[in-house]
């Protein structure tokens, strides 16, 4: 019924509270806090007060395929989320209902779920293949509570969006309910880099573990050397997303990826050397991501004066096979690992008066769509390479697999 195919997490009281204040844990458990992760879902009349609070338009195009009415300057959030729901995986993970059962609601860092569960409510709307448009208003509520700056009806910057977006999940779904504490690795006890990488991803996942980090994290690993003696120091950490600088000039995504991991030369302390000397640092890429979230960095700040670079950069649709012949990428093992192209996010005119477009592959038809918030029209692949290119969304996750998951039963 209706009930079951909207049905929202709706977070159960937490578990009686022992007499030093802390959830009463399970016998068997030690020291880990009982996390009760039991959800019920919304009844029918709450189902439709949240469908009606949407304005849908009933008539659908195609499975998936759905507009979002522009509420006030959301163009930037209406961009960013059909590029998600374009995201196979993730949403399969949502609209099957099995974010239920992560649902974190005693994450002091998360928003106890709530934006967990609009955004499973928001998605499973777009997925019923019911309507030709919605109107988020629940879910911008929601975002708005936990981050005031995207309440308001000013134009906001999708790239921030995102990263909010994809922490909140983050955190509201993060497995980990008894985070230990943050441990600093020695890095020189290690005899390879491989070594040192799984040693920081194991310390890095204790403390979380997702769906998020599941498809969108990554690993870069940092070295850096020292001029005087030769000393090499090696760190590594993750990201979520890639930022990387646009030229004032017509370049490729390659070369935008290693501009990011050059080497500079900075002034550092050598643990050999004991002493401040020159040495040069540089960043590149160990572990890739399923989902590889590429930012070009168009929007640049020197003081009160900002400035948009509408510099035309080539990227690949298919066939991207990132580091393939470039030094950015330092793992052998994650050399040539093919991407494909399923989203973009386009952002047309000024910083004072711009708008944004989302560009998606439907992961079930195939085709292409340009979302301009409401309005929704077939497009070609080829027409997402334009100067406005902000956001890209790959995917090394093989296409058949994309379907699978989006037409098994629910």
């Amino acid at each position: 019924g209706i009930n079951a195919e909207y049905g929202q997490a709706s977070v159960r009281p937490h578990p009686p509270a022992s007499a030093g204040g802390r959830p009463a844990q399970a016998s068997g458990q030690g020291k880990n806090p009982t996390v009760n992760r039991v959800v019920k879902p919304l009844t029918a009349r709450e189902v439709e007060e949240k469908l009606l609070r949407m304005m849908p338009a009933h008539g659908s195009l195609q499975l998936g395929t759905c507009g979002l009415k522009n509420i006030g300057n959301t163009c930037f959030m209406n961009a960013v989320l059909q590029c998600l729901s374009a995201t196979a995986p993730l949403t399969h993970y949502f609209i099957t209902g099995k974010y239920k059962s992560e649902i974190n609601p005693d994450n002091n860092l998360g928003t106890k779920g709530l934006v967990a569960e609009e955004y499973a409510f928001l998605t499973r709307a777009l997925w019923s293949d019911r309507f030709r448009h919605l109107a988020p208003k629940d879910w911008k509520s929601a975002i708005g509570r936990f981050r005031p700056q995207f309440l308001d009806f000013s134009q906001k910057d999708s790239q921030e969006f995102t990263s909010f977006m994809l922490d909140a999940l983050h955190e509201d779904l993060n497995r980990v309910t008894s985070k230990p504490k943050h441990k600093d690795i020695d890095y020189t006890k290690f005899s390879t880099h491989q070594e040192g990488a799984d040693a920081a991803w194991q310390n890095y996942k204790a403390r979380n573990n997702s769906v998020i980090v599941d498809l969108f994290q990554g690993q870069f690993r940092n070295l850096t050397c020292c001029l005087k003696c030769g000393y090499k120091s090696v760190t590594f950490d993750t990201f979520m997303y890639l930022t990387v600088p646009v030229p004032k000039s017509r370049t490729t995504l390659a070369e935008c990826i290693e501009n990011f991991c050059q080497t500079e030369r900075i002034e550092w302390r050598c643990d050999r050397c004991k002493v401040m000397g020159d040495a040069t640092k540089g960043i590149t890429i160990w572990r890739l991501p399923h989902i590889l979230v590429v930012i070009l960095k168009r929007f640049s700040y020197t003081g009160m004066w900002r400035d948009k670079i509408s510099s035309f950069v080539d990227f690949p649709l298919s066939n991207f096979k990132a580091g393939h012949g470039a030094g950015w990428i330092s793992n052998p093992q994650e050399q040539g690992r093919v991407y494909r192209l399923y989203g973009v996010t386009q952002h047309t005119g000024t910083l004072e008066g711009g708008h944004y477009i989302g560009c998606a592959r439907n992961p079930v038809s195939g085709d292409w769509f340009t979302y301009d918030d409401h309005v929704i029209r077939p497009m070609r692949a080829e027409q997402t390479r334009k100067k406005e290119a902000y956001l890209l969304f790959y995917t090394s996750l093989p296409t058949q697999q994309d379907k699978e998951y989006l037409l098994q039963p629910r």
